[in-house]
């Protein structure tokens, strides 16, 4: 048994290992921005898909704690790809949206996520994803590292009223995406239980509102 878990950590390690190699080559081909999962790239795709944005939903999406957000904004305004503006609503809250240098940015990675996982079907990406839930889990809760539900919850009722359904869904399948099956899980679960709120629907049924949602804080350091 002991020398299955030594194999099984030496393939995690090496696969880390790869992956790196994989973001560093990506990075030194097609620039910081060119990938739409990491660091700065990551946030130009979000920003790309709602225009304008408050900080802290954001650092949400992101799953990022708001210095590390902060960092990344501050190397995005010096670029010339976003600015940082107050609400006209409420002063306190800052909104960040695309200069026209952001929205004309051109993301493409030759090395992207889907040419990584091509080689699975799509029960087996489902059941890999699985079993990488729960190392990660496992992994969370050792370093006191887990889901807030009632935060989570919280940021996603007041955040209802900013994005609707099928800009949530446009979000949540980019390529790349932000969130993994936990995701998922976690808000099927919470729509499972909350009553039907009138005001979130059209007369055809359909959500006006939608879903909003959180994410974990530092789940993994952003690049630079």
């Amino acid at each position: 048994m002991e020398n299955n878990f030594n194999e099984l950590y030496e393939k995690m390690s090496k696969l880390q290992w790869l992956l790196q190699r994989h973001h560093l080559l990506s990075h030194a081909q097609y620039g910081p921005m060119a990938d739409p999962t990491r660091g700065q790239g990551r946030v130009l795709a979000i920003l790309k898909l709602q225009e304008r944005i408050s900080t802290k939903d954001l650092s949400y999406l992101l799953g990022i704690r708001q210095q590390s957000l902060n960092e990344l904004l501050n190397k995005l305004e010096k670029k010339g790809y976003v600015v940082r503006v107050p609400s006209e609503e409420d002063k306190r809250i800052m909104l960040v949206t695309l200069t026209e240098k952001g929205k004309n940015e051109h993301q493409e990675s030759g090395l992207n996520s889907e040419s990584i996982f091509s080689c699975l079907s799509e029960e087996e990406q489902a059941a890999f994803g699985k079993y990488l839930d729960k190392i990660i889990t496992v992994l969370e809760s050792q370093l006191g590292v887990e889901v807030n539900d009632d935060e989570w919850d919280e940021w996603m009722c007041a955040a209802r009223s900013r994005m609707g359904h099928e800009q949530i869904e446009r979000l949540r399948s980019m390529r790349g995406g932000f969130f993994g099956s936990r995701f998922h899980d976690m808000w099927s679960r919470k729509s499972a239980h909350e009553p039907p709120n009138p005001n979130d629907h059209d007369p055809h049924g359909n959500w006006q509102n939608g879903f909003h949602f959180g994410g974990q804080r530092d789940k993994k350091p952003e690049d630079k």
